[in-house]
């Protein structure tokens, strides 16, 4: 019998993983993208696995906060008004999604996927000898006042229906906890499952290792176009080797992927979030785990190459140059409640990233409708590390006929039309 083949276009968290779950299917892998694995939106995330992260961030209650940022450039949201004309049917699709029943929808979807996201990332990592990247401690959210706690006490109620407790803290107790925490902190609380990694492009490239050592191939190149042959794509044109034949294709480019979808006459509504990070390699506070602050929105995580804080959202489009005043706007941010935090150093690093998120906060995931062998896993918003390994089992599980514990029908690609 002649082993099939897939070619995956993107070499972040979720083209790697949909790559080694095919190779478990038996697939022939190859995995096309510019940059090396782990280095595009992959490389600077916040390192979360935000498994209990089900309630979408835009719902009822955070419309109303959003005016407010919109005035402050350098807050967690900024729109650059150039942009704004492009921008403004997603942001009205985002707003059609944050009803209270599409939120329920999409809450009970979002939830269906953390169903196996720790087994799903040891699934890909123990056999890549990286396990260790893994950090099961749960994130901890710091709060000023009881007046910010009691505002998420919704979000805390649903997670806790669904099985992820998310046990209060005083003040104190936090502070035995994390002792780099500031006095301002008046209480805090679990996450109820949200571990971290160390690395996010070690990740990623872990992965890719061994993906190649059990015979799949990563080809650095720049996917330049589509050929179809009838119903099917037959190859895709490259800018250094030329036209590469294709069996089965499956793309993952992240907040490109809508535009090579264009070609297969798809339409998806899919923008660039982009966010940023600053690295301090020298911080001057230590933390066991992730912690997240209510005032704003972001993450401060511990990792090998320092401590990163990470977060914002920018709406500018894929081309626009990045605004690193953002990146060090975090380290404003958490100053507050790390007062030890020391200021960013010459040897502190930037970056920008381009999440790429959907109006109903959930990923496409699935067949093409007008192309017979073509599949897609994008759309992940800002969680991309969290879902990636999910997303790669649910689509070799689809492309071989398996069966799923999850319902798959939210994120199918056609329900944007």
């Amino acid at each position: 019998m002649t082993e099939p083949s897939a070619t995956v276009i993107g070499a972040g968290i979720v083209g790697v993983a949909a790559a080694a779950f095919l190779q478990c299917e038996g697939y022939r892998v190859t995995v096309i993208d510019r940059l090396p694995p782990g280095e595009g939106c992959s490389f600077g995330n916040a390192g979360g696995l935000a498994f209990a992260e089900v309630v979408p961030a835009v719902h009822s209650r955070m419309l109303l906060k959003i005016p407010g940022w919109l005035m402050d450039p350098l807050g967690p949201l900024t729109i650059r008004w150039s942009y704004l004309p492009r921008v403004m049917p997603w942001l009205m699709a985002l707003g059609r999604n944050s009803l209270p029943d599409r939120v329920r929808a999409i809450t009970a979807a979002r939830a269906d996927l953390a169903l196996r996201v720790v087994s799903d990332f040891e699934t890909l990592l123990k056999p890549a000898g990286a396990g260790g990247l893994i950090r099961y401690q749960d994130t901890l959210r710091v709060y000023d006042n009881e007046a910010q706690y009691q505002a998420e006490a919704a979000e805390r109620a649903t997670k806790n229906a669904l099985g992820f407790a998310t046990p209060r803290l005083s003040g104190g107790e936090a502070r035995e906890l994390e002792p780099a925490l500031g006095d301002n902190v008046h209480c805090a609380a679990f996450h109820g499952g949200w571990y971290f990694v160390t690395n996010p492009e070690r990740v990623v490239k872990a992965i890719a290792a061994q993906v190649v050592r059990n015979g799949g191939t990563i080809m650095a190149d720049d996917v330049l176009s589509l050929a179809r042959e009838g119903s099917r794509v037959s190859h895709v044109a490259l800018r250094e080797r030329g036209l590469h034949k294709v069996e089965t294709l499956v793309i993952c480019a992240g907040a490109y992927s809508h535009l090579l979808a264009r070609q297969l006459g798809e339409d998806f509504p899919l923008e660039a979030e982009r966010g940023y990070h600053i690295v301090l390699p020298d911080p001057g506070v230590a933390l066991s785990r992730s912690i997240t602050y209510a005032r704003t929105p972001g993450v401060a995580t511990p990792m090998e190459m320092g401590l990163r804080l990470a977060g914002t959202d920018e709406f500018a489009g894929l081309d626009a140059p990045p605004n690193y005043k953002r990146a060090d706007a975090l380290w404003t941010h958490f100053k507050r409640v790390l007062p030890a935090l020391r200021a960013p150093g010459p040897d502190a690093t930037r970056w920008m990233g381009r999440r790429p998120g959907t109006p109903d906060s959930l990923p496409v995931i699935g067949p093409s409708a007008t192309a017979a062998n073509v599949w897609y896993g994008f759309g992940h918003g800002h969680m991309g590390l969290t879902w990636g390994p999910t997303t790669g089992r649910l689509l070799a599980e689809m492309m071989t006929g398996r069966n799923s514990n999850v319902d798959r029908a939210p994120f199918r690609p056609g329900r944007f039309a």
